[in-house]
């Protein structure tokens, strides 16, 4: 559980403001994230706007109001999945989604997009320091706060002030600077790289690739396998169909000993595919 008493302090400070959760729908299983949207339907919206994205809304991100500050940490037990959460003047919901839907999908150096996890404390930390950039003005308008964890408790991210004149440009377009400290993480490259010549990526936008990469990933961390062979073997499988086998109770009985150092992950595919 991430600590949250600074926040809560602060949520009770706050007299003409409103906040938000921002929460990934893949943290659930499918029929419970549905559950969740039934009984939040008044309150919570997509930041899926794309209509390619639209087949991914369920796993992708959330924004769901808050209706009483009182309640914020109480909602955040409540809630799987949050990954922040952003104090605003704005009371309007679907407006401030629209607002940061733009961010789900940048555009590089080379003109090259790619879907990301903006709303990660080491991505959204990066972009809201680009102040001088035109998108950074419609990006974090109205916000005066961004939570997101740091070391096991909420802690707010650093706002740089939006300086560009006359904004105009909502597109995230990046530096090369920036988009190479987002697009670094040489794992991630690798397995989409391996994952990019099997069938199975094939069903998928390039766009959205990147990003069902990374989720795999931490996929394979919450499941306890070792950084290295069994991470990428996991998050492959997982990748091409395999995440029923994963998920399944014999599996996770299996995975057991893969994380505790006792099996290899390749080995205990290669006898259940056998069997």
């Amino acid at each position: 559980m991430i600590e949250s008493t600074a926040l809560a302090e602060f949520a009770a400070e706050t007299e003409n403001g409103y906040f938000y959760l921002l929460l990934e729908g893949g943290a659930q299983e499918t029929q419970a994230f549905e559950a969740f949207y039934t009984l939040n339907a008044s309150e919570i919206y997509s930041l899926y706007l794309h209509p390619q994205l639209a087949e991914f809304k369920n796993y992708g991100p959330w924004l769901l109001a808050v209706k009483n500050n009182n309640e914020l940490t109480q909602k955040i037990k409540d809630t799987p999945g949050v990954v922040g959460v952003i104090a605003t003047k704005s009371c309007l919901s679907g407006a401030l989604a629209a607002q940061l839907s733009y961010a789900c999908t940048v555009i590089g150096p080379d003109d090259t997009t790619a879907l990301i996890r903006f709303y990660t404390r080491q991505v959204i930390s990066l972009l809201a320091q680009c102040g001088e950039q035109e998108w950074h003005t419609f990006l974090f308008r109205n916000i005066t706060r961004w939570w997101a964890p740091l070391e096991g408790s909420w802690q707010p991210v650093p706002l740089l002030a939006s300086t560009a004149e006359n904004p105009r440009d909502h597109a995230v377009r990046l530096s090369e600077e920036i988009w190479q400290q987002i697009m670094d993480e040489p794992e991630v490259g690798a397995i989409l790289t391996q994952w990019q010549k099997m069938p199975a990526s094939q069903h998928f936008p390039p766009c959205s690739q990147r990003d069902m990469v990374i989720k795999a990933l931490e996929k394979a961390r919450l499941a306890g396998m070792p950084a290295g062979v069994d991470s990428k073997l996991y998050a492959l499988y997982y990748l091409n169909g395999g995440k029923k086998i994963l998920e399944s109770e014999g599996m996770l009985t299996m995975l057991q000993k893969v994380s505790e150092g006792e099996a290899s992950l390749v080995k205990i595919l290669t006898e259940y595919s056998v069997d």
